[in-house]
């Protein structure tokens, strides 16, 4: 959504406008000010996000005044598309929910599902542009075989029309080929039956899971040897996770009472003896008694 903001902005040329709000958003109590402009920012961070979703409509509301006759619809989409948006994301993170919460979420939903549409144009992957411009050059490699002698003034003449309609050719691909069916949109219509399961949605975090890399990828590129790491990265988190799954059955094993041998067992006890308690770090208060 940030992507399509930008590029519709810069389409309609509103994202100056968009800028110098942005920039100029007063302090609040639990409101970052940003210290960017919108359009500076090469990556968003979660609380980042989170930031941006209480002023993103009101700044954008502010950048689309006074448009123009042919920018009355597109705008008035934009901001309804934005607004479901923000407001489902914001009823997502409420800490606990009833049947009509979760039934404004569903609706909030349906409402951004219904206007998306006006960010399809933004929605262009790299996968669409390289085949777009794969069918670019067949057309051109054909129209060079097919080229015969003309005078200079309808070479120019042609030259101009062969340029306007690659263009529409080069529109009318991308927009074949545009659509929104990618996992996070699909996701979001996972949100109401998660809650209904298993609760709020903001007692879960992601961090265990970004903290995933360090251990699989930038551990087995350290005790690699440079050659072929990719590899031997994947080896080595194989063969630790392979240990780990058979230490977690030869444990269940034992609690079931199963006869194991007294190597296996031995080795059981120095492996559970081994790991200890984690550090509990506490923060020092300075101040006087």
């Amino acid at each position: 959504m940030i992507d399509w903001i930008q590029a519709f902005l810069n389409k309609h040329g509103r994202l100056q406008a968009f800028d110098d709000v942005w920039k100029a958003l007063p302090p609040y109590p639990g409101f970052l000010v940003p210290r960017k402009a919108y359009c500076e920012v090469s990556q968003w961070q979660g609380k980042e996000m989170r930031n941006q979703g209480r002023c993103i409509l009101g700044v954008l509301a502010v950048a689309l005044r006074q448009p123009q006759s042919s920018q009355v619809i597109p705008f008035k989409q934009a901001l309804g598309c934005v607004r479901a948006l923000v407001d489902f994301s914001m009823m997502a993170q409420y800490r606990s929910h009833t049947s009509d919460t979760i039934a404004y979420m569903e609706l909030y939903l349906d409402q951004f599902q219904r206007m998306k549409g006006i960010f399809l144009e933004f929605r262009v992957t790299e996968h669409t542009l390289a085949k777009v411009d794969e069918q670019r050059r067949e057309i051109r490699l054909q129209g060079t075989q097919m080229s015969q002698p003309v005078a200079p003034s309808k070479r120019h003449r042609m030259r101009d029309d062969d340029r306007e309609e690659e263009h529409e050719r080069h529109m009318n691909s991308i927009h074949r080929e545009l659509h929104f069916n990618f996992i996070k949109i699909h996701l979001l219509s996972h949100f109401s039956d998660h809650i209904r399961q298993f609760g709020n949605l903001p007692m879960y975090s992601t961090e265990f899971v970004e903290l995933a890399p360090k251990e699989q990828i930038k551990d087995g590129w350290r005790r690699s040897n440079k050659n072929d790491a990719a590899r031997q990265i994947v080896h080595t988190y194989s063969r630790q996770h392979a240990i780990r799954m058979s230490l977690l059955n030869l444990k269940s094993l034992r609690r079931c009472g199963a006869d194991l041998s007294v190597d296996v067992l031995q080795h059981l006890e120095s492996t559970t003896s081994a790991v200890t308690a984690p550090v509990v770090r506490r923060r020092i208060l300075k101040g006087r008694l």
